[in-house]
């Protein structure tokens, strides 16, 4: 059954990443997602980082580089001029692999009470090799309650604007 691929707003935070930024972009546009929203936020880069950005500028929605207060400043910048159905973010030094906003869209048509999901941990080679996937940690709702759960893994974290704007529509930027 074909649907409409909601927008998906991808925010990608950068500063002095000139090694990475180009893979990143790379694996964010491969994914030939017919309705993506690419946004890269840069924190005044001086190490090449923009040419690059510039040489896909064509293929980017929004990027602006300008001095921040660390990377949560420059994603919440980003998340900002967002306007996708569906968020999450990748930084300058990771990669999407093949197909995942399709099967991220794929997920949230197809589980429409579903606000968040969250892939595994993915470890790749310098050739972009998969060397290592980690199993998901088992839920404890002690560990939950003693803050053992204060970070989310980033790169394949999606969740919709609803779920955003539920919790305020910011990010806690210290």
């Amino acid at each position: 059954m074909k649907f409409n691929n909601p927008k998906i707003s991808i925010i990608t935070p950068v500063y002095n990443q000139v090694k990475y930024i180009e893979a990143t972009i790379q694996s964010v546009l491969a994914q030939n997602y017919t309705n993506l929203e690419y946004i890269i936020v840069d924190g005044g880069s001086k190490d090449g980082t923009l040419e690059i950005i510039k040489k896909y500028e064509s293929h980017i929605t929004k990027w602006i580089s300008e001095p921040d207060n660390g990377m949560y400043d420059a994603l919440h910048k980003g998340f900002a001029l967002s306007t996708g159905e569906i968020m999450g973010w990748i930084n300058s030094d990771d990669i999407l692999l093949p197909n995942a906003l399709n099967e991220v869209s794929k997920v949230f048509h197809d589980l429409q009470t579903v606000s968040w999901i969250q892939g595994l941990h993915t470890l790749i080679d310098l050739k972009g090799n998969i060397i290592e996937v980690s199993k998901p940690r088992k839920f404890s709702q002690l560990q939950f309650l003693n803050n053992d759960y204060m970070w989310i893994q980033q790169e394949s974290t999606y969740w919709r604007r609803s779920l955003w704007e539920k919790a305020g529509a910011k990010i806690n930027t210290s």
